[in-house]
């Protein structure tokens, strides 16, 4: 009885481990097993992903083109971010210098800062910027917004002074009454002065038509010679005035030497001041004479178009310095009429311009003509004892010898 138990749990223990032997290798194969992916497929997937984003962004903007519609631009994924464009700086306009006006009126603006001072003469000033200088309005109101700066002196003569709340004043405030008038006065005031520049610089044009009669007059052949060697070669000519000119500097430093040198005994300080007269000389009538030889290279090709036939050297000469003087008159005229002020000022730079021009080419034809006749030479060898001058003009031709009107008799 006890074997037949015993064989009767063991053929139930065997047929329970045959049952679980097909469940436990059905469990097995259902198991899921996660294996590592290598680093370079992630970035392909990435990569992947951003070109289809990308390609879905410009589907979507080509569609909205067509629409006119707005496109939305989805973020792509793992794309830097688009930098931020900054609001562009308030931009400040410097105006470096004074700013002077005579009847106008002046407006500093709030993103302005005037390095100098602002007068107005006749005219109301309005400050809203920054003023590093002082402010005076003559014959005008003066305000002062809230948000001026004004680092100097407020001045307000002849008007009102109004400053808002929050305006700064560095300096002192100067103001004066209203006067009856000064509205007219002061505009008047700016024409007397400039007719008194038009009368100083008519001064100047007689005093330097004089000197040009002078030079005429007592040196017409060196005049006359400048005048040839600039329409001959006038390219050496202007070369040789600007190295003038550039001498200037060079030459004072060793002139100073010279005359420390001269002062130490008591019987050079006589020598070095007739060395200094000489050089200061030697300038100025380079300059003068220089200017006047301009005068004639500007009258000579004046006078053809205004007269027949061609000019003397006294004649270009005049009709020259009256044509340069003239026209920084005239700049003088029309810097004080509103609309005409620039065109004033352009024929004061032109008058500069072209006087510098023609004085370094007058100069630098006299050097080069007195360079030819070795005027120095001569002088330096009149001034030793025992010595005769050089001369430079060619001896006459001798008479022919046996020609016809020699005198000579043929004897057969």
């Amino acid at each position: 009885m006890r074997r037949v138990q015993t064989g009767t749990l063991t053929g139930l223990l065997a047929l329970a481990a045959l049952l679980a032997l097909p469940i436990g290798a059905n469990a097995q194969d259902r198991t899921m097993r996660f294996r590592p992916v290598p680093p370079e497929s992630v970035s392909g997937y990435e990569r992947t992903d951003r070109a289809a984003a990308r390609a879905s962004a410009a589907r979507d903007s080509a569609d909205a083109a067509r629409d006119g519609s707005t496109p939305i631009v989805p973020a792509v994924p793992g794309a830097p971010s688009a930098p931020e464009v900054p609001e562009p700086p308030h931009a400040v306009r410097s105006t470096s210098g004074d700013i002077v006006r005579f009847g106008s009126d002046i407006t500093v603006s709030a993103d302005q800062v005037v390095e100098g001072d602002v007068v107005s003469f006749g005219g109301d000033v309005e400050v809203r910027g920054h003023v590093t200088g002082n402010v005076t309005a003559m014959g005008g109101d003066l305000r002062l917004s809230d948000m001026a700066r004004v680092d100097g002196d407020v001045v307000c003569v002849g008007g009102v002074l109004r400053e808002e709340p929050g305006s700064h004043v560095g300096g002192q405030r100067v103001t004066a009454p209203r006067t009856p008038g000064a509205k007219l006065l002061f505009p008047m005031l700016a024409v007397v002065g400039t007719g008194v520049q038009m009368m100083v610089h008519v001064v100047g044009m007689l005093i330097m038509l004089g000197f040009a009669w002078a030079f005429v007059k007592l040196a017409p052949e060196r005049t006359r010679g400048a005048l040839e060697t600039i329409q001959q070669e006038p390219g050496p000519s202007f070369i040789i005035g600007l190295l003038l000119w550039a001498l200037i500097i060079p030459s004072v430093i060793a002139l100073a030497l010279v005359i420390a040198l001269l002062c130490i005994t008591i019987i050079g300080i006589p020598l070095a001041a007739a060395v200094a007269l000489a050089y200061a000389a030697f300038f100025v009538l380079s300059a003068l004479w220089g200017s006047v030889v301009g005068y004639g290279v500007l009258g000579s090709r004046l006078f053809p178009r205004f007269r027949s036939g061609q000019p003397n050297l006294l004649q270009a000469v005049i009709w020259g310095g009256v044509a340069l003087h003239g026209l920084r008159i005239a700049g003088d005229l029309l810097h004080v009429v509103p609309v005409f002020g620039f065109v004033g000022g352009l024929l004061t730079f032109m008058h500069f311009v072209i006087a510098c021009a023609l004085g370094t080419l007058g100069a630098g034809a006299l050097v080069r003509g007195e360079y030819r006749r070795r005027s120095v030479q001569n002088w330096w060898a009149r001034m030793r004892p025992g010595s005769t001058p050089v001369n430079d003009m060619p001896p006459p031709p001798a008479p022919p010898q046996g020609g016809a009107g020699s005198g000579a008799q043929v004897i057969p």
